[in-house]
């Protein structure tokens, strides 16, 4: 696999290439360190499996540059790197299809486990980041509208009712409670927005619903 390393500190880019190295040891990693280096080789080859952008590489136009590179990349995925970051404008990104962000303070101890999060099971969000998501002012669905997917479908009243409760970070017991139904009846409907959404987790399950205009 090809790597790109978009990172302005040489010491966070040799910490970043190593344990991308120890987990994937024939891997080629290309080094740069300005955003005209990072954005010219994926333009040039088109042959990046993962891009890892910190965003001081990147100015203040962050996230517009981070839409924009995943709007024209179809196989590359995005990870993102900083010391602290928006909450709100990173989730967006999630939304748009970043598969990942890694702060500085996990550079050290948690680097390598994060990495086999991001190339095993495809997406890794700091529990913090998660925690903090869900202050956030969160819109609720209307479970009497009918909510259309791409291929045409919709959810039901119940699937956008537990949708709604997993956007506020109930668990399954929690939503049951709520709902008034058991617990196997909640993971049936999960299982239902597994399949519809075209998720594997709960946290794509809310991560599509965003994407696709639902909240």
């Amino acid at each position: 696999m090809k790597f790109v390393i978009g990172e302005k500190d040489f010491l966070l880019m040799q910490k970043i290439k190593m344990a991308i190295l120890a987990q994937e040891p024939p891997a080629e990693v290309v080094e740069c360190y300005d955003w005209d280096c990072t954005l010219l080789d994926l333009i040039r080859t088109e042959t990046a499996d993962f891009l890892f952008l910190d965003l001081n590489i990147m100015g203040i136009t962050w996230k517009e540059r981070v839409i924009e590179l995943l709007q024209s990349l179809n196989k590359t995925r995005i990870v993102l790197t900083a010391k602290e970051i928006n909450i709100s404008a990173l989730m967006e990104c999630f939304e748009h299809g970043i598969v990942g962000f890694i702060p500085y303070t996990d550079m050290d101890n948690k680097l390598k486990h994060i990495l086999h999060l991001i190339f095993d099971f495809g997406i890794y969000i700091p529990p913090l980041i998660l925690t903090e998501a869900k202050t956030l002012p969160k819109e609720k669905l209307d479970s009497n509208k009918n909510y259309h997917l791409p291929d045409g479908s919709s959810l039901t009243k119940r699937q956008i009712q537990v949708l709604n409760f997993l956007h506020e970070g109930l668990s399954n017991k929690q939503i049951a409670a709520q709902m008034g139904i058991t617990e196997p009846t909640v993971k049936l409907h999960i299982h239902g927005l597994f399949h519809k959404l075209g998720a594997t987790n709960r946290t794509q399950i809310i991560l599509k619903a965003q994407n696709l205009g639902f909240f």
